[in-house]
């Protein structure tokens, strides 16, 4: 096992909703560096916010290949309300995680995956933004990086990524209103 902490370390729930509006966050990591600031975070949340209560659920790339542990991320994102993932880049376990969000994706108020491979990157939606359809002739996100990719030379898909973040604020002009804030919030998280 890649390693010895169990997900359920890693699984945080409010002692006392209060009525507040309960969000439920399940995320898939390659390390656990950013653990101890998530969990204080939504600790604090928890402990302070008036309006909003939430209960996560982490788990790293490799605690997938545990059956148990697999079985508990199917299990969370059938009821989770945001999705996240970060650097999914082994081909086995990302085809896990599409095959566990990809049946509940719509039902998602939002998910953002960070760099990994494009099968999991077309996870990602915010609002009316989707890349769902990355890669495909009617995506006007992905003809746009076809046409950068032909200029620059071949490239890999995080280039791809990266020079959609870099330009993709010159594009938001051209969509509808909605559609900019979407494509812009869905920016502003890589930050």
């Amino acid at each position: 096992m890649f390693t010895n902490v169990k997900s359920t370390i890693r699984h945080i729930t409010p002692d006392d909703v209060r009525g507040r509006q309960l969000l439920k966050v399940v995320y898939v990591v390659l390390e656990p560096q950013y653990q101890s600031a998530i969990s204080a975070a939504v600790n604090a949340i928890n402990d302070h916010n008036p309006k909003v209560a939430i209960e996560i659920s982490g788990y790293l790339l490799e605690e997938l290949r545990d059956p148990e542990n697999y079985a508990g991320l199917q299990r969370e994102i059938q009821t989770a309300n945001i999705f996240i993932a970060s650097l999914i880049f082994i081909e086995d376990l990302a085809e896990k995680v599409v095959a566990a969000v990809a049946p509940y994706r719509d039902n998602l108020d939002v998910a953002v995956v960070f760099p990994s491979m494009p099968a999991v990157m077309r996870l990602s939606k915010m609002g009316s933004f989707s890349l769902a359809q990355l890669g495909q002739s009617k995506s006007a996100i992905g003809e746009f990086m076809k046409k950068r990719k032909a200029k620059a030379g071949a490239g890999s898909f995080q280039d791809g990524m990266l020079k959609l973040l870099n330009t993709l604020p010159n594009i938001l002009k051209y969509l509808p209103i909605e559609k900019a804030q979407d494509a812009r919030n869905f920016m502003l998280s890589f930050q």
